[in-house]
């Protein structure tokens, strides 16, 4: 594996840009660019440092009856009883606000136990969120 410099949440979403979206997205992007920091990430295309990890949460059959209500049909509930008789567990990458995004990739940055700082972004840029639901940038250092 490259030397990882900065993992950065970047979280996305069509809520307030696209009629009745709502939910809240996040990918860590593990950088491996040495000249790229928590002071100067905002001046970098995040989606270009390096590779990309989808970040997930559990589907509960109430989120997924949520879900095919919003959309129609069932297929998120299908889902989810697929992996129960599997005895699997269901996700979705649908976040409902920006501090359940940045806690699973906080989590998922804390299992891959990489010696870096993190930061969370809101679509590359710092500080910033949407009109359907402000966010701090999130900035935390790794002790072993």
């Amino acid at each position: 594996m490259p030397r990882i410099f900065l993992v950065i949440l970047n979280i996305t979403s069509w809520a307030g840009q696209c009629g009745d979206a709502e939910h809240v997205y996040g990918h860590l992007i593990l950088s491996e660019k040495e000249n790229v920091d928590i002071n100067n990430v905002e001046e970098w295309n995040v989606n270009h440092l390096g590779t990309k990890i989808e970040i997930f949460r559990p589907l509960t059959l109430e989120f997924a009856k949520k879900l095919d209500k919003k959309e129609g049909g069932g297929f998120y509930q299908r889902d989810f009883i697929r992996s129960e008789a599997n005895k699997e567990i269901a996700i979705t990458n649908r976040f409902d606000t920006f501090e359940e995004v940045v806690n699973a990739g906080i989590a998922k940055w804390r299992e891959l136990d990489i010696n870096c700082p993190f930061i969370s972004l809101y679509e590359g840029e710092k500080y910033k969120a949407n009109s359907y639901e402000p966010s701090d940038t999130v900035f935390l250092q790794y002790w072993a």
